[in-house]
């Protein structure tokens, strides 16, 4: 930044279509007909001129503050929580 100061940063991207999910069953069939149908998907929508779109967000984090936490924010595995840390547009 402009002051020179270190700042944690942790990206996010958010579909604008949303997030979709298949029951178990669809699943089953869906993935036993086509195992490559989400990749489908993505190529049929992009033929017709549906392209994906992602909003960007960021989360940043003064490092003086990473030990506040009953988690460890460097740890690729663990999400940081919107409610202490808010989702900002990139």
């Amino acid at each position: 930044n402009r002051a020179g100061k270190s700042t944690y940063v942790k990206f996010h991207r958010k579909p604008t279509c949303g997030v979709m999910s298949l029951l178990e069953e669809e699943a089953d069939r869906v993935g036993g007909a086509n195992h490559s149908h989400a990749t489908q998907d993505l190529y049929d929508s992009t033929a017709a001129g549906n392209y994906p779109e992602w909003k960007i967000f960021i989360q940043t984090m003064d490092p003086d503050h990473e030990d506040r936490f009953d988690f460890d924010p460097l740890d690729v595995t663990k999400t940081w929580p919107d409610d202490i840390l808010p989702l900002q547009p990139d």
